[in-house]
């Protein structure tokens, strides 16, 4: 017969709770198992707790098992899982440095996640999610498909999966899963750039950091998420805070593809912040694993932060050259999300050629772009070149509106705003508006002090 073991905290070592076969009474330890999962696979069965028991143990001993109370011995998991009709992977704790576990529904998705075969990994798990399977499954295939839609730049489907997998696995009490949905879900608001992703990636930090020990694999792709958010926000040197202990604690992880992520968020960040070497340095290390690994999306972007730094030099003939490769990789791809950053990175390009009708052109189908992929942030990045162009075309009507539409805009989506509204002091200061200027840079100026107040508190949160 099979045996289930009280918890140690019940008594003053493990007893024997279940039938005895024999007289004698093994000190094995019980099975370590995820809380909840044999109440829900009960459950879901539409099984009593007699019906789990059986005639080899007590009903009480099942109910002391999905209450933590006791712990199963591995006969007894086996006995459960056969009943319930689910595979005993699904119970056992798996320890937290490990990644998510595979089971045979999933492994094909992993398999093409893994070879960069996003699409192909979205029609198989597209096709899994479609037949009737256990919920265990099912969320973990939801879990998967959205890493790919998230890889395809096609955010609104990969958070509606994401938020539906965790909503399952929080119910399960599987605290590494609820993390890593978390972490989806605010890869995909960052992408849709919605003001609360970064919430929600701090809640999937918090989340994974309330395991004990920490998995650090999935620290390090959280602390990548926070810091691409900050970056998203303006806030630099948080942001390469965030990236730095995301390398450190990804020290043994061998996700290159990760690694080039936190190296391009980083070249991009030393950019912000004036530190050009520092910026090439990891701009290049991000272009080689990008290049490696055949990632055209993750590419594009490295492509265009390094484009990006060329111009902010001065070489503008060979940033040309990075930034049109970006935005060939893009429309490769036929990605939108994001690639209206790549066409303000031309404008800017054309802007200092003093090419103001090539710029001009740029900025409106950045406009077009983010406004289709509904990116508010990018959308008033748009807005400032135009109102930049219109006023060295001595139009000051539209360039008023254009400003206007902007800082409308930024303050809807809570994004920093010091940049834009100092870049508009500037502007008022060269017409003769000397009030209008102060009153801008007084706005510049507290945004400033708000962005760093919001920083420093999410950095100690």
């Amino acid at each position: 017969m099979s045996e289930v073991y009280a918890h140690p905290s019940a008594g003053d070592g493990p007893r024997q709770i279940g039938k005895a076969t024999s007289g004698r009474r093994g000190r094995r330890r019980g099975v370590e198992i995820k809380p909840g999962t044999v109440k829900q696979a009960r459950a879901e069965a539409g099984l009593s707790l007699a019906q789990v028991a059986g005639s080899e143990l007590s009903r009480t001993a099942i109910y002391f098992v999905e209450t933590g109370k006791a712990k199963p011995s591995m006969e007894t998991l086996k006995l459960i899982a056969e009943r319930t009709g689910r595979p005993l992977d699904y119970f056992l704790a798996r320890p937290s440095t490990m990644e998510p576990r595979s089971t045979a529904a999933t492994a094909e998705i992993e398999r093409l996640i893994t070879v960069d075969d996003a699409a192909g990994a979205v029609a198989a798990g597209e096709a899994l999610l479609a037949a009737e399977r256990d919920s265990d499954t099912t969320a973990r295939i939801k879990y998967l498909v959205a890493t790919a839609y998230l890889r395809l730049s096609r955010p609104v489907q990969a958070r509606r999966l994401a938020s539906g997998a965790r909503a399952y696995f929080e119910s399960a009490g599987d605290i590494l899963m609820t993390a890593e949905c978390l972490g989806s879900e605010a890869s995909a608001a960052f992408l849709l750039q919605d003001a609360g992703a970064l919430a929600l990636a701090e809640g999937a930090l918090a989340t994974c950091r309330s395991l004990n020990p920490v998995p650090r694999i999935t620290e390090a792709r959280l602390l990548g998420i926070v810091g691409s958010i900050h970056a998203a926000n303006h806030n630099w040197h948080a942001a390469i805070g965030a990236y730095e202990l995301a390398i450190e604690a990804g020290d043994v992880v061998q996700d290159l593809r990760r690694l080039s992520l936190l190296y391009s968020g980083l070249s991009q960040a030393y950019m912000e912040v004036d530190n050009f070497n520092q910026a090439a340095h990891y701009a290049h290390r991000a272009l080689t694993i990008h290049e490696t690994l055949n990632d055209r999306l993750s590419l594009a972007r490295s492509e265009n932060n390094l484009g990006l730094l060329l111009v902010r030099r001065g070489d503008l003939a060979d940033a040309q050259s990075h930034l049109e490769r970006a935005l060939s990789l893009f429309d490769e791809a036929e990605a939108e999300p994001q690639r209206a950053k790549i066409l303000t990175s031309m404008c800017e390009l054309h802007w200092l050629r003093l090419d103001l009708e090539a710029a001009e052109r740029f900025a409106r189908e950045a406009m077009e772009c983010a406004t289709s992929a509904s990116e508010p942030v990018n959308i008033g990045e748009a807005h400032l070149w135009l109102g930049r162009i219109a006023e060295a075309h001595a139009d000051v009507s539209t360039a008023d509106a254009e400003f206007d539409a902007a800082f409308e805009l930024l303050a809807d989506s809570k994004q920093p705003s010091s940049q834009a509204h100092a870049l508009y002091a500037e502007i008022l200061e060269a017409r003769g508006d000397l009030g209008g200027a102060v009153r801008h840079l007084k706005q510049a100026l507290a945004s400033r002090a708000s962005d760093r107040l919001f920083a420093t508190a999410a950095a100690s949160a």
